[in-house]
């Protein structure tokens, strides 16, 4: 089969097409021919040799991880889906380098999730990743309706299904987003559009003084300390940016957590419950995104469609910043 792999980590030039074997599933796994893979900004982060350790890295590694496509064939015991369904997946390629830029793909059947009629695969390839992001951040802040949420991100991928989600579970949404794109904000359920060009503490301490009740920052660098800022006395704060939190002698998310900006690390003041995003596979929760995609309850956006011989030029448009939408490569 053809893939997408890269012999070493670096730029988008070390992506290029091979052709390497096709594996047969094992109990419990499927194998599914890919319609559609995702490029999401972690890959870069892979490609770059950001997210796996060089000394733990396997060449040629294949990129990629959210997957659409077809049941290929199926291993003993699995009995939710056969071959022939339209389904959809997360692989956590930083963790098992078990990439979906490919022809096919081999994953746990637990993974995997049925699409249902009428959802076309390249949109659906866009959801795993940035959806199941934005449902498990929204979970962690555990909001209640009518609670005020500030995310700093509400147009990029994991953005885009938060301020849905939030605004389904009725939570007032704050977006940072440039003037021109405030319309298409409100449109996707922010209440109160800023202007992510002047300071965002100071706006959203004009509309609500005492601040936030929770921020969802998607920005990292030098927004977190202007998103805590926001955030009221007791508030919580969670990050998807796999660098901004750093923690000694524990794990990112637990009590008192250090968080990394440009100035250096700082520890939350003013009783923040701080904690850090890393996403899991749940198929149960993939199946109730798919579905509300389905129900069209939940709206996602596909820019640019290129073949897997350009995932080089995918990855630079990715990086050069400013879509609103996903870029889906298509064997």
């Amino acid at each position: 089969m053809r893939a997408v792999v890269i012999d070493q980590f670096g730029g988008p030039e070390t992506l290029h097409v091979v052709d390497i074997p096709i594996q047969d599933p094992a109990p419990g796994q499927v194998r599914i021919r890919v319609a559609a893979a995702a490029v999401n900004p972690v890959d870069l982060g892979v490609r770059a040799g950001k997210i796996i350790a060089h000394e733990q890295a396997r060449f040629p590694m294949v990129l990629g991880w959210d997957v659409a496509g077809h049941v290929n064939a199926v291993g003993e015991g699995v009995t939710h889906v056969r071959a022939g369904d339209k389904v959809i997946a997360l692989s956590p390629q930083g963790i098992t380098q078990i990439g979906t830029y490919a022809e096919y793909i081999v994953l746990p059947a637990k993974y995997v999730a049925i699409v249902p009629d009428g959802v076309e695969l390249t949109t659906a390839a866009s959801l795993p990743l940035a959806g199941l992001t934005a449902l498990q951040a929204l979970e962690k802040l555990s909001l209640v309706p009518g609670e005020m949420l500030l995310i700093n991100g509400p147009l990029g991928a994991v953005g885009n299904f938060a301020v849905q989600l939030a605004a389904r579970q009725h939570i007032i949404v704050l977006g940072a987003v440039h003037e021109k794109d405030a319309e298409l904000a409100r449109s996707l359920g922010v209440h109160i559009a800023l202007d992510r060009q002047k300071d965002l503490a100071e706006q959203v301490h004009q509309v609500i003084p005492a601040g936030v009740d929770a921020a969802l920052d998607l920005v990292g660098g030098a927004a977190i300390q202007g998103t805590l800022t926001a955030v009221r006395d007791g508030g919580r704060y969670a990050t998807v940016i796999p660098d901004a939190a750093l923690r000694s002698g524990g794990r990112a998310g637990t009590a008192s957590p250090e968080w990394k900006i440009p100035s250096g690390p700082f520890v939350p003041q003013r009783s923040i419950t701080a904690s850090s995003i890393l996403v899991r596979s749940d198929v149960t929760q993939l199946a109730s995104l798919v579905n509300l995609l389905a129900a069209g309850q939940l709206i996602t956006r596909v820019t640019d469609v290129f073949p897997l011989e350009r995932a080089s030029e995918a990855h630079q448009l990715l990086a050069a910043g400013g879509l609103h939408g996903k870029i889906v490569l298509v064997p």
